[in-house]
């Protein structure tokens, strides 16, 4: 943990919030699965599948992604969030701006179109400010920052195209070709989660699964190359290159899984073996869906599957609950009168709950692949996803708790 500027950290409970509701969002789709069944895995465009997707980009992914920044841009990078106290508001807006959203999308309710985008691209657009904010006059490593920033302003695209999507959807401009669509999604996936995950990772692999730190020469000409892609999809959308362009996409995941597996193959210092495993099961979905992209008929609904439900929370899901460690760490340090020994992080998070909570996702995994091949098996797979996401939720409030209960004594 050297090198952590824990000082500068935000109380706990702050990301905490974030990361909790993240995993009950894990469930609420789950559960919408299991209502809905084959109506969300026979086609991208039903209001149940529109619905999930957006609990799981949004709900789940968003929650835990922005979570984290509030934790690791003044920690890890050195850029602590200015106006800290507007960070719970935005939360809150946020997710009601979120329940908003999915019930236009679920039931057409016209009227709540302008509530959800309001407060949800409010919400993102002015924590997107507050980070960049944080990244321009922070003293962390640059080309973490950077990275950071480009994920950022990738967000506040996506959210700009979000709200033109809604507003077509819902009457109140022209409606939107299926190429807006995939720029949405590909700016999103690529620009803001996938160029995320891998500064953060920058930082977090050899920290946490005690990884080589990646060269920033390579860390630079990975940021160049996503630019460049995102500048293609653009080009596409524009009608400057043929459909053809849109398997470009597929490359930034799986030079990222690669990458994953050679800096956790060749670590000096193996740490964590439970979360080297979510990232090692979540790479390899990420990878299996950049070949289906590849496809000369790729199937959407098994992309989507693959990237946005199965990969991408494997990664966030696994962080999430190392992240709990930390936290609950640093508020038991807050609490415990100084010169009394509290337990070291490792040991606040019992491996055996990690454990437990990664069986249930890979086996989650594997059903909803099959539910993508076999509608019949939705429901199923509905019925196991909001369990796995029950069961992470359940072992994260137990290590959260020890904040509270914890004795000097070792009690609690």
């Amino acid at each position: 943990m050297s090198g952590l500027a824990f000082a500068q950290a935000p109380p706990p409970a702050l990301p905490m919030r974030f990361l909790s509701i993240a995993l009950g969002w894990g469930i609420a789709a789950g559960l919408w699965l299991a209502w809905q069944g084959d109506a969300v895995v026979l086609s991208r465009w039903t209001p149940a599948a529109l619905v999930l997707v957006h609990m799981l980009a949004l709900g789940l992914l968003g929650n835990t992604m922005l979570g984290s920044l509030v934790q690791f841009l003044p920690v890890a990078a050195g850029s602590p969030l200015p106006c800290l106290r507007c960070v719970p508001w935005l939360h809150a807006a946020f997710n009601v701006g979120l329940v908003a959203l999915l019930i236009t999308l679920a039931w057409q309710v016209r009227a709540l179109a302008w509530p959800a985008g309001g407060l949800l691209g409010g919400s993102l657009v002015m924590f997107a400010v507050l980070a960049l904010t944080a990244v321009a006059r922070g003293n962390g490593e640059r080309v973490v920052r950077d990275g950071i920033g480009l994920a950022l302003i990738a967000l506040v695209a996506t959210t700009i195209l979000g709200l033109v999507l809604l507003a077509a959807r819902t009457g109140w401009r022209a409606p939107a070709t299926p190429g807006l669509v995939d720029l949405h999604a590909a700016i999103g996936g690529i620009g803001w989660m996938l160029g995320l995950l891998a500064a953060v990772g920058s930082v977090t692999l050899p920290m946490l699964h005690g990884t080589r730190t990646p060269p920033p020469a390579g860390v630079r000409a990975w940021q160049v190359a996503l630019l460049a892609t995102l500048g293609l999809m653009v080009a596409w959308q524009a009608g400057a290159l043929p459909y053809a362009a849109v398997r470009v996409a597929a490359w930034p995941f799986a030079v990222f899984a690669l990458a994953v597996f050679v800096l956790q193959a060749r670590a000096p210092h193996r740490r964590n073996p439970t979360l080297r495993r979510f990232w090692q099961a979540g790479c390899a979905c990420l990878l299996a869906a950049s070949v289906v992209v590849a496809w000369p008929d790729p199937s959407p609904m098994l992309t989507g599957a693959l990237a946005l439900g199965i990969g991408l929370p494997l990664l966030v899901v696994g962080m999430a609950l190392e992240i709990t460690g930390f936290l609950t760490w640093i508020a038991l340090r807050q609490r415990i009168p100084r010169g009394i020994r509290v337990p070291g992080v490792g040991s606040l998070f019992v491996e055996a709950r990690k454990r437990r909570a990664f069986l249930l996702h890979a086996v989650t995994g594997g059903l909803l692949i099959i539910a993508m091949l076999a509608p019949a098996f939705a429901r199923l797979a509905g019925v196991a996803l909001g369990l796995a996401y029950a069961v992470s939720l359940h072992a994260q409030w137990r290590c959260w708790r020890q904040a509270w209960t914890w004795q000097a004594d070792g009690s609690g």
